[in-house]
């Protein structure tokens, strides 16, 4: 009896294992499939396949027609989403979706913010001006500023834009296997819009090498439709070769607390979207005072205060004393010596100067 020959791509329906599954899949695999395994083989194959979290293995697949591997559901694009490039000893290099939340998040009219979403949003409506100019089309955007002034949620919003249009988001992990990743997904998907996001660039920058982040960046891969989209704490910690350099990042935007027509649209905003929060604790936040006793503090300090205030109970004046005071960075050495610790030292003292006695009079008497 002839054995049929299946074609690399064809998808073909593994029986349901029974009390004979390994029996099962090797005569499966025989007969209908036309590969010669044993018992150990098909134990093992059946091993793996019960492995499987969900959906199980539904077809082969080949990359020379002789030797096949069983294999899920494939497809042909990837969705739209945020993703990491992994890469894995046995199964090679992969996308990982991330989650990601957009939930909740506004935007602030007249901040740099802003104007870092409407750039990128220019940039995707343009790309017919970068070919007829023979220009590469990508773009590099560096977001700089303090901790919590929004740059995190201003990634997000993009993040966000970017999947609604079809595109990918990938985040930034490992130079090396990120530029494969790009080439990979370039051969398969060649028109779908990127970001590649570098939270922390300074942070990248000392625990890789430089030159690699900046290949990756020069598009040494030819890689275009991308945007390059970073952030930092400490801007002086990045070298005149990152933040000094056109076509790697192409503008830098400071993402500074927000000013007080943005703080008031942000606590009207948490407060609307809490419905279950009871009207009559709406009616005292008295929004204005807030908006006043918050000037210099970040998007981050924003939120702290409606959670302590409104949702913990903390008192106003206490909450926003204790924002205020998180400007100065704690210092051991200003620590005062509890009565204890003083009785603790004194006692160590003592202890040690008995020590002290004791030793000198054996040194004596050996002598």
């Amino acid at each position: 009896m002839d054995k049929k020959r299946y074609k690399a791509d064809e998808a073909v329906t593994a029986p349901t294992p029974s009390s004979h599954a390994s029996h099962d899949l090797r005569t499966f695999l025989n007969d209908r499939c036309g590969i010669s395994v044993d018992d150990d083989l098909s134990a093992r194959l059946l091993h793996m396949a019960k492995e499987k979290v969900s959906g199980g293995y539904i077809q082969w697949m080949s990359n020379d027609g002789k030797s096949f591997f069983p294999s899920s559901t494939t497809f042909k694009l990837i969705t739209p989403g945020v993703y990491s490039v992994e890469q894995d000893f046995q199964r090679g290099l992969y996308f990982s979706r991330v989650p990601i939340s957009v939930e909740g998040i506004i935007r602030l009219p007249d901040t740099n913010s802003d104007k870092v979403i409407d750039e990128i949003k220019r940039f995707w409506d343009r790309e017919d001006l970068f070919r007829k100019s023979g220009l590469s089309y990508k773009r590099g955007i560096l977001m700089h500023g303090p901790p919590g002034s929004g740059k995190s949620v201003t990634l997000r919003v993009i993040c966000n834009d970017v999947v609604n249009r079809g595109g990918i988001v990938i985040q930034f992990k490992n130079p090396d296997i990120l530029s494969i990743g790009l080439r990979v997904l370039r051969e398969i998907q060649p028109d779908t819009p990127v970001v590649v996001t570098m939270e922390d660039l300074d942070s990248l920058v000392e625990r890789y090498i430089e030159s690699d982040v900046i290949n990756l960046l020069d598009g040494v891969d030819r890689i275009d439709r991308v945007i390059f989209l970073a952030t930092t704490n400490y801007p002086e910690k990045l070298g005149e070769r990152i933040v000094n350099r056109p076509s790697r990042f192409d503008r830098r935007f400071y993402i500074g607390t927000p000013n007080a027509e943005s703080r008031k649209i942000y606590f009207q905003h948490i407060f609307s979207r809490e419905s279950g929060i009871d009207p009559d604790k709406v009616a005292l936040a008295h929004i204005n005072q807030w908006v006043k006793d918050t000037e210099g503090m970040s998007i981050a300090h924003l939120k702290e205060l409606y959670v302590a205030v409104v949702i913990i109970g903390t008192p106003y004046e206490e909450a926003v004393e204790t924002l205020r005071a998180m400007s100065v960075l704690p210092n051991s050495s200003e620590y005062k010596q509890s009565p204890r610790d003083e009785v603790v030292d004194s006692g160590s003292k003592a202890r040690l100067k008995s020590l002290q006695k004791i030793r000198s009079t054996v040194e004596k008497q050996s002598t």
